[in-house]
């Protein structure tokens, strides 16, 4: 049976995994290419894949659980990031490269890195007043056509024991003591196609750890993911080590 590698992110399946190499008709998380098709998913770092004393009080250090802002749950900001993620919903562009729902949620770009520990890095540029949605260390479970039977969720556990640390501006915000609380699991419905693939069939579950957060004040900010996992997955290890040079702009 095909397994992925977590999402850096967004992002990570239980096909191939999502770095822009598997699956055509894609939206690329990484900045610098994000009007081109990639393959799967958000590195998150689920790949993939970002606060601060000047931040403030976080909402509720970054939305999780079932809590709601901006409209939706966690879970649904991050359907929407891997909707738009594997090309099945269209969100505008806006005049930074970012992909933007109602200007003013950015599905934050992941560094681009394979999950072995390599460094990654990104610059991305927020306008004041932009909120993000950031999946950091994530699977996708798939269906398939073969008669294999569908990816069964995987025990939380290995959330449980993630070996994680989010910060922003230096300040911790994710951590061993708290990440269940920033943890997400669900089916998609409809599950998401994956055409031209087979025996993958469709994405039909998410299972991670993400964040939703409120918008950072102007200025150049730092946001550093540190994960990795103490339990295999899948036979396998998946470190990361990425940041995000966030500048934030005042409104034009």
């Amino acid at each position: 049976m095909k397994r992925s590698q977590p999402n850096q992110v967004p992002i990570f399946l239980g096909a191939p995994r999502v770095d822009g190499s598997s699956f055509p008709g894609t939206n690329n998380p990484e900045k610098e290419t994000m009007k081109t098709p990639i393959t799967k998913l958000i590195k998150l770092s689920l790949t993939a894949t970002l606060f601060g004393l000047c931040v403030v009080t976080p909402l509720v250090a970054g939305l999780h659980g079932n809590s709601h802002a901006f409209g939706k749950t966690a879970a649904g900001w991050i359907e929407v990031y891997e909707r738009w993620a594997f090309g099945e919903l269209a969100v505008p562009i806006d005049e930074n490269g970012n992909a933007v729902v109602d200007r003013h949620v950015v599905l934050m770009p992941i560094p681009n890195t394979p999950g072995d520990g390599t460094p990654g890095h990104i610059d991305v540029t927020l306008d004041a007043g932009q909120a993000f949605v950031l999946p950091l260390w994530a699977f996708l479970g798939t269906d398939y056509t073969d008669g294999t039977p569908p990816d069964p969720l995987l025990d939380v556990s290995i959330f449980q024991t993630l070996n994680i640390t989010f910060q922003i501006d230096g300040v911790t915000v994710i951590d061993q003591t708290n990440v269940l609380n920033f943890y997400s699991a669900f089916f998609f419905n409809p599950p998401i196609p994956i055409i031209g693939f087979p025996p993958v069939n469709s994405i039909i579950w998410f299972q991670g750890i993400g964040i939703v957060y409120h918008p950072l004040s102007v200025g150049t900010h730092t946001l550093q993911l540190d994960a990795v996992n103490t339990q295999p997955v899948f036979g396998g290890f998946f470190e990361y080590h990425n940041t995000w040079t966030v500048t934030v702009e005042p409104r034009r």
